[in-house]
């Protein structure tokens, strides 16, 4: 009888449990990290840790952040995997659409180190940077975006609705067209007429890009191609030679060696042109050649004074700390080339749509003027 009364018992707490697993509402848990709390969660735990609580504490306090709720879910889990034995790194795998592998192996290189706190500072710290640089390109270029839309907007309302209108009055009065109003009423008809070919045009390349850049020897002609348009190029390229010296340079701060290093930071860099230059790099390091001497034959993808910096770096010894140099100046150089593309695209972009409202307007009042002309 004692026996039995076990499983019956075990019945009621197993339907207990399935029922609280239930989620009313159709609610779902967020497993992708937006960046932001990424970096609000990993600054959190590193805080904590650092000033002595125990990592599964530090945990279970961020996990009850009201900004985190959507995410308690997954710290939750890491929380009782690392109370079981497991080392936060292999628990953090588990979620890799919030933790990517590079991150991943400098947490498991700052475990085996000692220095985990240190190893999430890094982190938090390269994520920020990079967060920062991107939202400040995003909101730099917000203005001409805007400016170019509701400006092509503009004119294109004009030739397609207000300048036909005016055609039909000049037409009944017989009045004589100048050629730029003629000039914008064959435009105007050529955009109602064939209109629905030009958007398919803009559709097709914009699908045939992303087609194109689907496809690693398409994307690798691409990338490259950008990366020679004048200005432009560099901005790309500086954009990505600093990711690649951020992780160069957290990688070696955690205790990796140059060769694993590059090895992860090939996988890093989103312009597969510079990726190929540094997986050859990785390759040329591994048969034991100086990192220095091929980065110089890889001169084209690598500003000078990048190369230089890792040339004094690597003769005294002090290549990780050279990296936080090379970072700086090229952060400073992409904020230098992105105000001074803006500080030129902006007047252009306003002048041009000043001028095309402006000749618009040309045409709209010149057959007027002869026909009070004539009617004087």
């Amino acid at each position: 009888m004692a026996g039995q009364a076990v499983p019956n018992a075990a019945k009621p707490a197993g339907l207990v449990q399935q029922l609280s697993q239930i989620q009313i509402g159709g609610a779902k848990k967020a497993s992708k990290v937006k960046k932001r709390d990424l970096i609000y969660m990993l600054r959190n735990i590193s805080t904590l840790v650092d000033n002595g609580l125990s990592l599964p504490k530090a945990l279970e306090t961020v996990s009850q952040e009201k900004t985190l709720r959507k995410y308690a879910h997954m710290l939750v889990n890491i929380r009782q995997r690392v109370e079981q034995g497991e080392t936060f790194s292999n628990a953090a795998a588990k979620f890799r659409d919030a933790f990517s592998d590079l991150m991943i192996q400098q947490i498991k290189v700052g475990e085996r180190s000692g220095t985990l706190s240190a190893t999430l500072a890094r982190l938090t710290a390269q994520l920020e940077q990079g967060d920062n640089l991107k939202s400040q390109i995003i909101k730099r270029l917000t203005y001409p975006a805007m400016l170019m839309f509701f400006g092509s907007g503009a004119v294109s309302f004009m030739l397609l609705f207000v300048v036909p209108t005016f055609e039909k009055t000049y037409s009944e009065s017989g009045a004589k067209l100048p050629a730029v109003t003629q000039l914008l009423i064959d435009t105007g008809r050529f955009g109602k007429s064939y209109g629905w070919l030009i958007a398919i045009g803009i559709v097709a390349t914009v699908v045939g890009t992303i087609l194109v850049r689907r496809n690693p020897t398409g994307r690798y002609a691409f990338d490259r191609s950008i990366l020679r348009i004048p200005m432009l190029g560099d901005w790309f390229r500086n954009i990505a030679v600093l990711q690649f010296m951020e992780v160069l340079g957290n990688l070696m701060d955690s205790g990796f060696t140059v060769v694993e290093s590059l090895e992860a930071c090939s996988r890093a860099i989103n312009n597969m042109a510079i990726r190929r230059s540094i997986e050859e790099l990785r390759l040329s390091v591994l048969r034991g050649e100086k990192f220095s001497s091929e980065l110089e034959k890889h001169g084209n993808m690598f500003p000078p004074i990048a190369i230089q910096l890792v040339i004094i770096g690597e003769k005294t010894g002090t290549l990780a700390k050279v990296t936080t140099q090379v970072r700086e100046h090229l952060r400073r150089e992409v904020e230098r080339t992105t105000n001074l593309m803006l500080g030129t695209i902006e007047p252009v972009m306003t002048i041009t749509l000043a001028g095309a409202i402006g000749t618009i307007l040309l045409a709209i009042y010149l057959p007027m003027f002869d026909m009070i002309n004539t009617m004087g």
